[in-house]
């Protein structure tokens, strides 16, 4: 597992932090650290997950993510 910090644009408040958490735990090889506006920290299964692959899925939620 790696661990990967994305930025998130478009997070304003605890609903934001829920539909974001949701999303995140629903991808495979992804654990979640931490999701709090603005910012989320999870867990990589490289086999399974990449970050790019988060970061389409945050999109197509409406969210603009990019690794830090």
């Amino acid at each position: 597992m790696e661990q990967t910090t994305l930025k998130i644009d478009g997070m304003s408040c605890g609903g934001c932090v829920h539909r974001v958490s949701n999303v995140l735990k629903s991808l495979p090889g992804v654990e979640v650290d931490e999701v709090i506006v603005g910012r989320a920290t999870v867990m990589l299964d490289p086999a399974v997950a990449s970050p790019d692959q988060v970061i389409r899925a945050l999109a197509a939620v409406g969210y603009r993510a990019r690794q830090e």
